[in-house]
Order: C-alpha cells, then structure tokens, then sequence
C-alpha cells in the first residue's frame, strides 16, 4: 500500500505537470487520474474540466470495441481466427470485398495487419451504404503490408458487434460492456445539459487531408463555433451519426480507470494476451498499443488528447482526457512527451522505478 505522504507527494507531482503543460498551451482543460488495482491514487483537473466532465474520447472508443470483441470471443460467440467473410455475406457478393475483406481475420482487425489503408472519408459518400462505400475505399486504395493503424478496421469492428449482437452498438456499448462492468458514464450521443468539455473548432484537420487526397466534401462544421457533445471525428459524426466502433463514446476519466483496473484484475487468459505484443504486429496487442509510451504495461491514446496507459504486472495506471484540440489555430504540440512523462512519475511514485 501506497503510503499518505507518497501519495500526497504523486498528486502534488502530476497537478504540477498538468498545470505545466497547459500552461504551456498543450491544452487547455484536463482531467488526469493514477490509480492501482484496487484504488484510486490521484485525481488532478485543469482549466474548464471538473472530476466528472464528459471528455470525446476519440480513438480511445477503439478499446471499447476491442473489449467487446474480446469478451464476445471468451464467450464462444467469435474467434480471433474468425473470417469476416462467415460473419458478412455480403462481403462474398462483390469482387473487391471478395479479394480484399472476406478472408481478413478478426485478429487482423484488432492488430492492425489487416492490409486496409489508414483513413478514408466515408463522408465523401455520404448516404450511399456502408458495405458499397467500403467496396469504393478499397477499389481506390492500394493495400497496404505489415501493420498499419487503420481506423477503418475498426468501423469493421463495430459492424461486427452489431451483427453478432443483432442490436446497435450504442445499446451494445451500455448493456454488454458499461452496466456489466460498472463502468459508470461511458456513452455514445451525449444528453446537450451534460457537463461536456469542448473537443475543437470544427474540422480542420480533416480538411486538409480531403484535399490533400483531392476529395470533395461540403459539409464540414464551422470552423468558428466551439464542438461540445458532437464527437469529433469526421467519419464518425458525418457518416455513423455519432456512432461506431473507431471513435464517438464520450466518457468521464473515472470510466477508462475502472475499465484498466477490469484488465488489471482479469483472470480471463484471452483478456491478459491482449495486453501483449502480438507476433507480426510492433507495439501492438490486441486493441491496445505496448512500447516505450507505456512503461511495463500497454494503453491507448485518442486524437482529441486523450490516453490510457496501466501496469498489470505493476499494478499501476493512468488515465489522462484533454482536449489539445480546442485552439482557433493548429496546435503544434503532440502530447507524447505529457503523457509518457506521466506515466513515468506514476510508475516511480508508486514505488517502482522505470
């Protein structure tokens, strides 16, 4: 156990950080929390946040959908070997998703091996179904080798959960993974009255990259008004309308530490590898990222500024949710230096010593 001045000194030491990075225009609201298996350690917020603010979480939703994923497999239900081609038919009935889609592994999906591009804004295709816009991306992007974060392998993911579980996945979210955890607030399609901390000033940086690719869409939000409650992402919100399985939960910190605590604590085999380096996929688990960034241990992190990173072996964790985002002008700072540094006071503060 963690003795009261140790952890008045690791509160005092993540509040000064928190404190120092904001300041130094790398956010400018946070709610950061270190905890261990059983307890929480330290709750530090900054700017507009307060301990229970609803933060977009972005890619970190992609954890949410790889534990669904993963407990759907423990229950017989899928396989990590599993074809998506014997999930989804129609992934047989036309010759790009028959060459391309229908004998990539759910394994695949989660590790990101599974030879689909990075990004595609489905956006641009607005209105035309999900399987028919898949089939486009494909057909106009060449496949790519070893592992490459793709965000599009997770709105795969998302439809997964869906067929399997016959219901959407906002429903899949709260009554196969929220309530059975007890998370607590995780949620897609926030209430307006929530208190919700902003995530940007529109699009922009999806903008660029449209035209960069030479793709044409009209319908980005004012970059002069403030996104509070609508998720971020691009695909996400103009084509899911708020929901699937690569980004758009919003969720206070507290959810993510119960969630990293359930990992912590598991007795589930499957759930314990998928905090591990796969074979054939570099710093990845299965859903979660390992590496220098997370000492001893494995996380994720979110575009709009959030992270997760937790020690099974060590039993430590931490939770930061910011929003980097949220500058008229492009912030130029990455948040790997905050974060890692996080990280590592919490490791040493906790006893350990990186």
């Amino acid at each position: 156990m963690i003795s009261q001045e140790r952890r008045a000194h690791l509160q005092q030491a993540v509040a000064d950080l928190t404190e120092r990075y904001r300041k130094a225009g790398y956010f400018p609201s946070a709610c950061v929390r270190v905890f261990d298996d059983r307890e929480t350690l330290a709750v530090v917020c900054a700017g507009e946040a307060r301990e229970h603010s609803l933060f977009d979480v972005a890619s970190l939703t992609k954890i949410a959908t790889a534990t669904q994923i993963l407990r759907l497999i423990s229950a017989g239900r899928l396989g990590l070997d599993t074809a998506l081609g014997t999930i989804f038919p129609e992934a047989e009935e036309e010759d790009i998703l028959r060459e391309r889609l229908s004998k990539i592994s759910i394994r695949q999906l989660l590790t990101h091996t599974s030879g689909i591009v990075d990004w595609y804004p489905f956006y641009s295709r607005k209105g035309e179904p999900f399987w028919q816009v898949m089939a486009y991306a494909l057909a106009h992007t060449e496949p790519v080798s070893g592992m490459v974060y793709s965000d599009l392998n997770y709105m795969i993911l998302g439809k997964v959960i869906e067929r399997l579980q016959e219901k959407s996945l906002d429903r899949c979210l709260q009554e196969d993974l929220v309530v059975p955890l007890g998370l607590g607030r995780m949620m897609y399609c926030p209430p307006a009255d929530a208190d919700i901390i902003p995530s940007s000033y529109g699009n922009p940086i999806e903008e660029r990259m449209c035209r960069e690719r030479g793709i044409a869409f009209d319908g980005f939000r004012n970059r002069e008004e403030a996104v509070r409650g609508e998720v971020n992402d691009g695909n996400c919100h103009y084509y899911f309308w708020g929901v699937c399985g690569l980004a758009g939960i919003f969720a206070e910190a507290e959810a993510y530490e119960r969630l990293c605590r359930y990992y912590m604590n598991t007795g589930d085999p499957l759930l314990i590898e998928a905090q591990r380096e796969q074979p054939g996929a570099p710093s990845r688990g299965l859903g979660f990222q390992t590496g220098a960034s997370y000492p001893h241990g494995c996380g994720h992190t979110g575009f709009t500024g959030t992270g997760i990173w937790f020690s099974r072996k060590y039993r430590i964790g931490a939770v930061s949710m910011t929003n980097r985002l949220f500058y008229r002008e492009a912030n130029p700072n990455a948040m790997g230096d905050f974060r890692r540094t996080l990280h590592e006071i919490a490791f040493a503060l906790a006893g350990m010593d990186t």
